[in-house]
């Protein structure tokens, strides 16, 4: 069964058989590693390998096993191994007595934190190589460089369904008064973000919130985090593949201090998180919204640049349909991205949509996650949109 079937209702043998797939990926992963790398933290604003993966049997211990598991981390691989099989086998025991959105609530905790192991493994560097199983199609032009839609405004359905297995972050589903708001057809590519950084943006204070210009002399950062400079050229790192710099693949990651940044540079803005999920979702010609941007199907792989299986973004066009009904390309997959909108932490920001290191069946238009302002390390990049 894929990933993407993640539905409200599933039987015992279909949750068994995502919750083994689940697992098969998350081993796939970190195969390559061995036992010094998974206990590598580059940075502190990811943990290691090891304490993501402590932290999947421990969600699953805690929702599916027999009782809470040990808090300790594991020392090894071998013997992270053993206990997860120890658990499992707790969890297939416990599977038809529990509540199917237990299950549910653990597989997609799994798909989150596989993408979580990608950030680490990201700031790692080149030593990691990554299992690519597919290889992108090439980018198309769909609109000019810029271009925006224009939301009418009205009143739209946002929030998911009480009956959808999703995070509790997700809800509730709501009715709310959007005012009219343009917004880019497609994301920020590095092209343009190469013209934000030539006319010395990262220099001009009066782009930068205060926030934002105390990170970048605190950071000092000049180019999005996987931008190298070498022999006269721009180059781009994703996972162990150095390739020249594509100026029509989306740009990131960026921090959201370099997104506000780079709107304010254009005469834009970021969007609400609203307004990012009606672009993405909201049907204004039947008023009515849309499981996902291009309608009801779930994610494929014709569709979409998700999955884990490319480990790096696709130039724009190459899933020509990804688009909403109105009328914005890639809101799913490629790249998370910001929204000015503040998540339920202080100081955290909202990104939306997911990434190529997001499974299927953590996806969805209502999907959240949390971030903070300055961090790079998620894979996420932009869009603009301007008040109508």
């Amino acid at each position: 069964m894929p990933a993407a079937a993640l539905t409200a209702t599933l039987s015992r043998r279909d949750l068994a058989e995502l919750l083994a797939e689940a697992r098969s990926r998350t081993v796939l992963l970190v195969s390559p590693l061995s036992d010094a790398e998974l206990f590598l933290q580059p940075d502190n604003s990811v943990r290691s390998v090891m304490e993501e993966l402590d932290e999947i049997i421990r969600f699953e211990g805690r929702w599916l096993g027999s009782d809470s598991p040990e808090e300790a981390g594991s020392q090894s691989y071998d013997e992270w191994f053993d206990r997860m099989v120890e658990l499992r086998q707790q969890a297939l025991d416990r599977l038809d007595a529990m509540e199917g959105q237990r299950a549910r609530l653990v597989l997609e905790h799994e798909y989150r934190r596989g993408e979580a192991i990608l950030e680490t493994l990201q700031l790692l560097g080149e030593t990691y190589r990554a299992p690519r199983r597919t290889r992108l199609p090439r980018g198309r032009r769909l609109a000019d460089p810029g271009a925006m839609t224009r939301f009418p405004g009205g009143t739209v359905e946002l929030g998911a369904q009480p009956e959808t297995p999703v995070w509790p972050d997700e809800q509730p589903a709501r009715r709310l008064e959007v005012e009219p708001f343009w917004m880019d057809v497609l994301p920020v590519t590095n092209g343009e973000y190469a013209t934000f950084m030539a006319a010395g943006g990262y220099m001009e204070s009066g782009l930068w919130s205060d926030a934002g210009w105390k990170w970048v002399r605190g950071t000092e950062a000049r180019m999005p985090a996987v931008w190298i400079w070498e022999e006269g050229a721009w180059w781009c790192r994703w996972m162990d593949r150095m390739a020249p710099l594509d100026l029509n693949c989306p740009v990131g990651p960026v921090s959201y201090y370099e997104a506000e940044a780079f709107a304010r540079f254009v005469g834009k803005r970021l969007p609400t998180e609203a307004e990012w999920e009606v672009a993405a979702s909201w049907d204004p010609e039947f008023q009515s919204r849309r499981a996902y941007p291009w309608g009801n199907m779930p994610p494929s792989p014709n569709v979409a640049n998700l999955d884990q299986l490319a480990f790096e973004p696709a130039a724009v066009g190459a899933f020509p349909g990804n688009i909403s009904a109105l009328g914005c390309y890639g809101l799913i997959g490629d790249l998370w991205e910001w929204t000015a909108s503040a998540f339920d932490r202080a100081g955290f920001k909202v990104l939306k949509g997911g990434s190529w290191a997001s499974r299927p069946g953590a996806i969805r238009t209502t999907i959240r996650k949390a971030a903070d302002p300055g961090a790079r390390h998620c894979f996420s990049g932009f869009r603009c949109a301007h008040d109508a």
